[in-house]
């Protein structure tokens, strides 16, 4: 026996027959597996779990269960992980997302700001599956889904995500599907960073949906227009032909008071964000402004009861 090939022996001699324990690791929280996903944390697992094979599938499953995932860093375009396996030292596994483009992100941010309940359901947290179907209208894919092996060559990969480790063994290997896993189980509790990994930020991205509908509706009609204010002169008098009635009052609060108040739109929140997506026999818009409506009702009363009845009613 040659001396490469008893060093070989040797070494998987000494190979110890479960991975080396990670103290600190990264592990799932699921104690059923992952059975029960919600559509977009499926949308993302799916397709890497369908290239391995069963062997990888099951002790990938271990180790994520297990914490033999050493770090973790979910970033713009890029899953950056290192798992222990049962060599010295941790492998170093890698998911890369294919990032938008300025000209993708402008056009994902204006078929977003198209409806506000896009926008009211982010400030939850939640990213519901029609969003997907607004993204396809401009040719965009929130969840990758054609995953395959990251390019070694100058050819750049087109798969999506782009897997890759350092362990040697065929992709998608257990530590690619552990930290798949990992992954997905995060986009379970926080869905928004399916936008971080295609480049932007959920904050960000929350900041140019706002900015975004704000420059679309300019020149519209406030709901709640700012209270008149007293105007005057373009310039002011000289300090020194002012010292007559410098210490007088100006114009008058009941002049003030007797200019007519704007007219206000009711349940303006309401009417912005539209219909509720909802289910149930009656619409959650309608309850909601009967329900503001009868605050208000009440509150006037207990106002009124409070002042002896001399408030009056105010403009709805």
């Amino acid at each position: 026996m040659s001396q490469w090939a008893r060093g070989q022996r040797e070494d998987l001699q000494r190979r110890p027959e479960h991975p080396r324990r990670v103290v600190g690791g990264y592990r799932l929280r699921r104690k059923t597996g992952m059975d029960g996903l919600p559509w977009l944390a499926h949308a993302w697992l799916d397709p890497i779990l369908a290239s391995a094979d069963s062997t990888a599938k099951i002790e990938g499953l271990q180790y994520a269960q297990g914490g033999q995932c050493a770090s973790l860093v979910v970033g713009a375009s890029l899953v950056d992980a290192s798992v222990q396996g049962r060599a010295p030292r941790p492998y170093e596994t890698r998911l890369a997302v294919s990032g938008w483009t300025h000209e993708q992100w402008d056009a994902a941010i204006a078929a977003l700001s198209a409806e506000a309940v896009h926008s009211a359901r982010f400030l939850t947290g939640d990213v519901p599956p029609a969003v997907e179907q607004v993204l396809a209208k401009v040719g965009l894919v929130l969840v990758p889904s054609r995953p395959g092996a990251a390019s070694t060559g100058k050819r750049a990969s087109t798969a999506d995500p782009a897997w890759s480790c350092t362990c040697g063994d065929p992709l998608p290997c257990k530590h690619v599907v552990c930290v798949a896993m990992l992954v997905a189980e995060r986009l379970e509790s926080e869905p928004m960073q399916a936008f971080q990994m295609r480049g932007l930020m959920p904050d960000r991205l929350l900041e140019r949906i706002q900015e975004h509908r704000a420059l679309s509706t300019r020149g519209e009609s406030q709901a709640h227009p700012l209270p008149p204010c007293a105007t005057g002169p373009d310039l002011a008098a000289p300090l020194e032909r002012s010292l007559a009635d410098f210490w007088r009052p100006g114009r008058a609060l009941a002049d003030l008071e007797s200019q007519g108040i704007p007219a206000h739109t009711p349940h303006a929140l309401l009417r912005r964000l539209g219909p509720s997506t909802l289910g149930g026999k009656f619409p959650l818009v309608g309850l909601l402004a009967s329900i503001y409506d009868t605050m208000r009702t009440q509150g006037l009363a207990i106002r009124d009861r409070d002042s002896g009845g001399a408030g009056g009613s105010a403009a709805t």
